[in-house]
């Protein structure tokens, strides 16, 4: 499976300071600020090392920021439906263009969406989708927060726990603990 990743090296001041249509994003690269990779280059990087292909989107990428095999960068920039359908999309912008990028997971084909984003946020971003007409049940197929419960703390732990969770669904796995899978309790019991 083919993984997308819409992220952002820089943090917004405001609540997403994009305009966009279906295709298109002009973020105001005023109302961004600093340059924080965070999780994605770690997950572009894991993800290409597992034999992955990988689109970054982040309009703020400079040279060698990410292991992938196309970067789309650029105050403005397009994405296309054939770039989403039949991904598993990843939604790491950090409140910069958080809404559209779901919305355009969704009305693109993706075939998973996650997002990092604490539940809190996810409030506000699937209320607007909610109102832009995407109805319930694709919302309620949307992973967030993304990755596997590892009990994460720093960003390469976190990074594991998303890449675990595209393992998982790419493989068909359930994400339970192979002793449990195993059931190696019973093994035991029959000792």
């Amino acid at each position: 499976m083919d993984v997308l990743i819409f992220s952002s090296s820089r943090e917004a001041e405001m609540e997403e300071p994009v305009f966009c249509d279906r295709d298109t994003v002009r973020v105001d690269e005023s109302k961004c600020k600093g340059k924080s990779l965070g999780i994605a280059p770690i997950v572009s990087r894991m993800l290409k090392s597992l034999g992955y292909k990988v689109v970054v989107v982040d309009p703020f990428a400079e040279g060698g920021e990410y292991e992938a095999d196309q970067v789309i960068r650029g105050s403005t920039f397009q994405v296309p439906d054939e770039v989403v359908k039949d991904k598993y999309v990843l939604v790491a912008t950090k409140h910069v263009y958080d809404t559209w990028a779901l919305m355009k997971a969704i009305l693109g084909g993706a075939k998973e969406i996650s997002a990092v984003m604490s539940v809190r946020r996810a409030k506000v971003i699937l209320k607007r989708l909610l109102q832009a007409g995407i109805p319930k049940d694709k919302l309620m197929n949307l992973r967030i927060p993304a990755g596997l419960d590892l009990n994460a703390e720093d960003e390469g732990e976190i990074a594991l726990s998303i890449v675990a969770e595209i393992v998982a669904v790419n493989r068909g796995g359930s994400g339970i603990p192979l002793r449990d899978k195993k059931e190696l309790k019973k093994v035991v019991e029959e000792l």
